[in-house]
């Protein structure tokens, strides 16, 4: 098979990942002034429903909880990692990797698939000056909704085939859920391996398994 296309995951194989436990700091400090005005007290309620990795049906139930709209909840929650992953990024804490000038070694269509919100994506390649590397990035919008969107859901992937005029990408990710997102997209994908994952276990198999982006450019399978 010859690929016409390569689709890469953002958070984890990109740039590197922000601590889970940072992102749900971030949400309660620059979120506190938009939910208290929502009402909730981001001290004493439970945010982890809001943390990186929920559901709509979490979200929902944390808004019945307190008696606010869930849609309202959320734009508070996504504005909030927003500005969460700016100042990281600002402070040095999302920067690429190493290996990401492997990439312009490969002449074809290039785009970023993310559950992130597709704002902060292009906030932080374009800081780093690596947005023209990409034809396309295709994430989350900040809203309620966009949650039934996200890998395992093959929707940001399809996006991005359809964005490109691909047909045979191969999807670098670097979780379950991309590997999983993939499968359903009926694409090869390349399972990378970095600190942060090492050791994960996967219960579907990849179709490679890499510790680089070098070891993408080198894949045997040719390129188009």
């Amino acid at each position: 098979m010859q690929y016409d296309g390569l689709l890469l995951d953002h958070d984890g194989v990109l740039v590197e990942l922000l601590e889970l436990s940072a992102v749900l700091t971030g949400i309660r400090e620059h979120g506190e002034p938009c939910f208290r005005r929502l009402g909730l007290d981001p001290v004493s309620a439970s945010l982890d429903a809001l943390g990186v990795g929920t559901d709509s049906e979490r979200v929902q139930a944390l808004a019945d909880r307190h008696g606010v709209d869930p849609e309202a909840l959320w734009r508070c929650r996504d504005d909030a990692v927003e500005e969460t992953l700016h100042a990281a990024t600002r402070a040095g804490e999302k920067d690429p990797y190493d290996d990401i000038g492997a990439l312009r070694r490969l002449d074809l269509p290039r785009g970023v698939v993310s559950n992130n919100q597709r704002r902060i994506v292009e906030y932080i390649l374009s800081a780093h000056d690596l947005r023209g590397l990409f034809e396309t990035v295709c994430a989350r919008e900040p809203t309620l909704g966009s949650l039934d969107r996200k890998k395992p859901a093959p929707t940001y992937i399809e996006t991005a085939m359809a964005d490109l005029g691909v047909e045979q990408p191969l999807y670098v990710g670097d979780s379950e859920s991309d590997v999983r997102a993939a499968h359903r997209a009926g694409v090869d994908i390349a399972f990378l391996r970095r600190a942060h994952n090492a050791d994960t276990s996967l219960s579907t198999e990849p179709t490679y398994e890499v510790t680089s982006l070098q070891e993408v450019v080198a894949l045997g399978r040719p390129w188009v």
